[in-house]
């Protein structure tokens, strides 16, 4: 291997370390949101005192569609890089 695909190789993976650390922390930022979003709308969505499972359940899909969004922007962000390198 060559100093220059070496040098080339080490950017590279520089590059997609520095994509999966903004991801995770994009990964927190929107998973909070999401529970915070979800938590209040099952409040609104599912009154009375016997919805505590549905509250959950509403809370829960904030939190997966925070961490769903996340992990698309960061598999977009991801190709680009990808791309990009080629």
């Amino acid at each position: 291997m060559s100093s220059s695909q070496q040098s080339q190789s080490s950017s590279s993976e520089q590059v997609i370390s520095n994509i999966l650390k903004e991801g995770s922390e994009r990964g927190i930022m929107y998973a909070s949101a999401g529970l915070v979003v979800g938590g209040l709308a099952s409040i609104v969505l599912a009154r009375g005192g016997g919805a505590g499972g549905a509250r959950k359940a509403i809370t829960a899909f904030g939190t997966g569609v925070g961490m769903g969004a996340a992990w698309t922007r960061t598999s977009i962000d991801i190709e680009e890089a990808v791309k990009d390198m080629k």
